[in-house]
């Protein structure tokens, strides 16, 4: 291949239909796909559409008019006002070869071409070594590997009550309290452990995602109540666009927590137990959970309700130096002096 007859362009849904190959050509969650039960190829025409749906930016990379690969690129808006950068998230990085001029190219296309961008999120399939050695030669940091889990689901008896807690909605009186556990609880986190993000504005990032879902009908809050006040909660919803996509109701476990003084009592595998009845009453057919690979207790959990291993992905970030910003910094959210010495360190 010759890096002097390599064409980059905007993706065109209506030129560029061939870019479904290099979807056909990713292996790397195969497995996951069979144990969910989707077939290959209806999840191929699900990623095909969402490259034209809004807050997606995809460039495609040609030889002689054949497509060698592609970037694919989701704004963050919210996340964005938090940390005070221009976020995006890496959503595809498909090649048709193992060639290694292909996606360092195409990330050094986003990094240079596209002044709106400042920070870039990429997850990669943990056996995605070519991926991974792309972000490597691009200069992007490594902050964490996340674990994917998931079970069938079919109509179940309603779960035991528990003599020590109580399960149930959440109240509205009640959003404080669940706000408070999810803030105190997801203290690891892919940005806790990039050096460049301030310690409190990563912290605070879960209570932020949480407190997002009260403000969306699909998610179903459920709260552990023992002794007057609220030990635990769990978030899940059915993902009714992908479920429609995929031709089976799919849901998914969002976040749980449970206060550190009250856990190994057995409230964690009762959220879970209860989110999951209710899902399949909802006429769910398959749950799906994600979660830090050193999140062990999170892990044992999921276990325990049913959950198996299926992929895994490595988490990567990447600071850019722009001369403006869009978004002003929360709480002072990023280290300036820390983004100047990355900045630095990757040229």
């Amino acid at each position: 291949m010759s890096m002097s007859r390599l064409v980059l362009a905007p993706y065109d849904p209506e030129r560029d239909r061939d870019v479904r190959e290099l979807f056909e050509g990713y292996l790397y969650k195969d497995h996951q796909l069979r144990f969910i039960g989707v077939a290959k190829e209806r999840m191929v025409c699900h990623l095909e559409k969402t490259l034209d749906q809004p807050g997606i930016q995809a460039i495609c990379l040609r030889d002689e008019g054949k497509p060698e690969g592609m970037i694919a690129l989701q704004d963050l808006p919210w996340m964005s006002k938090h940390f005070g950068l221009r976020m995006y998230a890496v959503r595809h990085l498909p090649a048709s070869s193992d060639n290694p001029l292909v996606r360092p190219r195409l990330l050094r296309y986003v990094m240079e071409e596209l002044p709106d961008v400042d920070f870039l999120d990429c997850r990669v399939a943990v056996d995605d070594v070519n991926s991974a050695h792309a972000l490597e030669i691009c200069g992007f940091r490594y902050v964490g590997s996340e674990i994917y889990m998931g079970r069938q689901l079919e109509p179940m008896d309603p779960p035991e009550p528990h003599p020590d807690f109580d399960i149930a909605p959440r109240s509205r009186s009640e959003r404080r309290q669940v706000l408070d556990i999810g803030t105190e609880t997801h203290v690891n986190n892919r940005f806790v452990y990039d050096p460049i993000i301030r310690t409190r504005a990563a912290k605070s990032l879960y209570g932020r995602l949480v407190e997002n879902c009260f403000d969306h009908e699909h998610f179903n809050v459920l709260v552990a109540r023992a002794r007057g006040s609220v030990q635990g909660f769990i978030n899940s919803k059915v993902n009714q666009a992908f479920s429609n996509a995929v031709g089976r109701v799919c849901g998914s476990l969002s976040f749980i927590g449970v206060r550190p003084g009250t856990r190994n009592r057995g409230i964690g595998v009762a959220l879970n137990e209860r989110a999951l009845y209710e899902m399949a009453g909802k006429g769910a057919t398959y749950a799906a959970v994600r979660t830090l690979a050193v999140n062990y207790a999170a892990l044992a959990t999921c276990y325990r309700t049913g959950f198996k291993v299926t992929s895994s992905s490595l988490h990567f970030h990447r600071w850019i130096q722009r001369p403006a910003r869009t978004y002003k910094p929360v709480e002072q959210a990023v280290d300036q002096d820390a983004v100047t010495m990355a900045g630095r360190a990757h040229r």
